[in-house]
């Protein structure tokens, strides 16, 4: 599948052993060295520096102080950091027609801007077995090294791409015969009505007003989840997670697990 650097920058900071872990094991983009605080870290981080130097990367160590100014104020870096290459992002052509092959899933996020936020949803679509992610818009947040934590490792793990016109895309992809879904509290379709087999485009809205009334409009089916009296609403990853483990289970009803 081919890639492109995310956000045109040549070089990150990545903090915490799962996702340094998963970088090195992934091997989707290149860990130039690994900083280590003299004074020890969180559990792992032996078996974390084992496999650096398995892999024949530089393994530095310096005070816990330089260590936290060199990964940010707020990071919680465990003890330990990489100098890596840019998350690469996937062609939005090859991902789409990845999930056609796969009758996958496909994930549409708009307007989602906390990086964390992007992080859960990236574990949570990773651990479903989603085909890919695609981002909309410069409104939603990219793969920045907050995400990247947030996500525990899944970054690694599933394809996502920018896609600016993202209207062209849906309609591009029911053209290609995905049933277009998307979350919305308001919508007639519980989570548990819909069909989730074979391909699907599933799309939520950040933070705030959520998906654009285009997207909804464009969409075959809109999925509420009834919510107890005071609950207003739920986070996008939570969200995204009760439907996709209702596509879960549907799929290993009749063909096995999400490919």
């Amino acid at each position: 599948m081919k890639r492109s650097p995310a956000g045109g920058e040549g070089r990150e900071v990545l903090y915490g052993i799962h996702p340094i872990l998963e970088a090195l094991d992934s091997g989707t983009r290149t860990v130039e060295r690994v900083l280590v605080a003299r004074e020890g870290g969180g559990t792992g981080l032996g078996s974390l520096l084992r496999r650096a130097r398995q892999s024949g990367v530089p393994v530095t160590h310096l005070p816990r102080a330089l260590l936290a100014r060199k990964a940010g104020r707020g990071a919680i870096h465990q003890g330990v950091i990489a100098l890596v290459s840019a998350v690469p992002y996937a062609d939005p052509g090859d991902l789409c027609g990845r999930a056609a092959a796969q009758d996958g899933i496909l994930v549409v996020l708009e307007g989602v801007a906390d990086p964390r936020n992007l992080g859960a949803v990236l574990r949570t679509a990773a651990a479903a077995g989603v085909s890919g992610v695609l981002l909309s818009g410069g409104e939603t947040v990219g793969l920045t090294p907050v995400a990247a934590k947030a996500s525990a490792g899944a970054v690694e793990r599933i394809p996502v791409a920018r896609e600016a016109r993202i209207g062209r895309r849906i309609a591009s992809l029911k053209e290609c015969g995905f049933r277009i879904v998307a979350l919305d509290p308001e919508g007639e379709v519980t989570w548990d009505q819909a069909d989730l087999t074979g391909k699907v485009v599933l799309m939520a809205g950040g933070e705030g007003p959520g998906l654009r009334p285009a997207l909804r409009q464009a969409a075959d089916a809109r999925l509420s989840i009834p919510l107890e009296k005071g609950v207003e609403s739920l986070n996008v990853s939570v969200a995204l997670g009760v439907v996709l483990f209702e596509a879960v289970r549907q799929r290993r009803r009749t063909r096995g697990p999400l490919s």
